[in-house]
């Protein structure tokens, strides 16, 4: 084979990869039965508090930390007797939160933000990490990418407040966040 052939045939090659890459992101997630997602990927309806600086980026809820001046929070509220899962992208050095009843767990670029001892479990910058509150009597036992993190850590105290989304240091992306009451 020339060499002109092996070029056309790499290049070929190189565009369905990206026609498949591109066909899985495009891919609609899929809720897991007995849960509500939170969040469209299409817009902020559902989500309350200072917008200014959030928007939608390729489905997911991004925090321009330079632009924002506030904090989001969903305007469904849940229970103490729940699961909660989403999904966050940080960038470098990137520091953020998620409320849960009104109370803040820092959700970082674990790797370069610390603490050491998530960093383990956590994906390195740029990278979707998965992070999941199972509630129980308002206590939750807290999953970064299917390892628990915390053991017992207690929620807020104002279940009038939905989930919430920090702006702190650094921009951030937020997706698939999803709702399950125990209880229903």
């Amino acid at each position: 084979m020339n060499c002109w052939r092996k070029s056309v045939c790499l290049l070929g090659l190189a565009a369905l990869v990206c026609l498949a890459a591109t066909a899985a992101r495009a891919e609609d997630f899929k809720t897991e039965p007995g849960f509500v997602r939170l969040d469209d990927g299409k817009s902020l309806d559902g989500w309350t508090g200072n917008v200014q600086g959030w928007s939608i980026q390729d489905g997911a809820i991004h925090l321009d930390v330079k632009k924002a001046r506030g904090n989001i929070y969903s305007k469904t509220t849940h229970s103490k007797d729940c699961v909660i899962r989403l999904q966050f992208r940080a960038t470098r050095g990137a520091d953020s939160g998620a409320f849960i009843h009104g109370k803040q767990l820092q959700v970082r670029d674990y790797p370069n933000a610390g603490p050491k001892e998530y960093a383990a479990p956590a994906r390195p910058a740029g990278q979707w990490n998965d992070l999941e509150f199972d509630i129980t009597g308002g206590v939750a036992v807290v999953k970064l990418n299917g390892k628990v993190i915390e053991k017992a850590w207690k929620i807020g105290n104002n279940p009038r407040q939905g989930i919430g989304l920090q702006r702190e240091v650094g921009d951030f992306d937020f997706r698939y966040i999803r709702l399950m009451e125990k209880n229903k």
